[in-house]
């Protein structure tokens, strides 16, 4: 069960790669799929050797039990990203940006929190979903300042124009990541119908 799942997060994590590529490059940049894949794949192969260490380190896999798994976490997520490369013609997005913004924002974070429960040794749903805004909400913030810089800079969009969707760019997918981590903080708290309250 934990496979699919970690391509699940693969999948979301590429979509994000290639969503954010194609929102950050300049016409007449032409090269999104190759510098998506370029990103993706290193990037992939960090977190699949994460989970092998999971595996060794926490879970008591010996590490050539944990090779062969290690090859299909990597191997599937890092082939569809090389046939994507090939495949999709992404050109630079320069229309209806904010939901695309949007879109790469929630597969971002639903990659980080499906790796989030698969990589942390006893997450609860609300761990993982805890460390998936930790980490999400700083890089996110990170990524839409650069989003402002090209608005201001490349595109010549004015700054208050820029901030706003700033703002909006980053309290959309902060709020539901919030919500999320509430949610499930929430749901953890209250007991269970078949738990007895003596």
């Amino acid at each position: 069960m934990r496979l699919p799942r970690l391509w699940l997060a693969g999948a979301l994590l590429l979509v994000a790669v290639f969503l954010l590529t194609g929102l950050f490059a300049q016409p007449p940049f032409d090269a999104v799929g190759p510098v998506a894949t370029a990103v993706f794949v290193p990037l992939w192969l960090t977190i699949a050797v994460t989970n092998a260490a999971v595996g060794v380190y926490s879970a008591g896999y010996r590490p050539q039990e944990e090779a062969p798994v290690l090859l299909a976490v990597f191997a599937l997520p890092a082939a569809v990203a090389g046939v994507g490369w090939w495949l999709v013609s992404l050109e630079p997005i320069e229309t209806a940006r904010t939901p695309v913004v949007l879109l790469a924002g929630v597969a971002l974070w639903l990659a980080l929190a499906l790796l989030g429960d698969l990589l942390l040794p006893g997450a609860t749903r609300a761990t993982a979903l805890g460390f998936a805004a930790a980490v999400f909400l700083p890089v996110w913030l990170a990524l839409m300042v650069v989003n402002l810089l090209i608005g201001v800079l490349a595109a010549d969009h004015g700054v208050g124009e820029e901030l706003g969707f700033l703002l909006l760019n980053v309290l959309v997918p902060g709020v539901v990541a919030g919500g999320a981590v509430a949610l499930s903080a929430r749901r953890s708290a209250e007991p269970r119908p078949n738990e007895s309250s003596a």
